[in-house]
């Protein structure tokens, strides 16, 4: 499962961060259907919402010095599943 990128953010932040689909959904004739989110234990999943080929998460706490896994998986109408993560580091400033 492909690594998208690695964020930062404070313990007290709460943050958003757009993983986006569409390079992915390009090579298909499909369109998203569905998505979940998963993150490690210590941090705050707040919400989740997929707009088009984009789905928004938003995270909290953590605790300094830790990094997270969030693992992002869409599923389209023609029932194509992919699945991405990212990885948050918690760092007090």
């Amino acid at each position: 499962m492909p690594i998208l990128e690695t964020f930062k953010k404070q313990p007290a932040d709460v943050q958003d961060y757009d993983i986006d689909f569409s390079e992915w959904l390009a090579g298909f004739s499909d369109s998203p259907a569905s998505h979940a989110v998963e993150v490690e234990t210590g941090i705050t999943l707040d919400n989740h919402e997929l707009a088009g080929s984009i789905v928004k998460v938003w995270l909290s706490g953590g605790v300094d010095g830790n990094t997270y896994k969030v693992t992002v998986r869409l599923t389209t109408v023609g029932g194509r599943t992919y699945e991405v993560e990212i990885r948050v580091k918690v760092k007090e400033d």
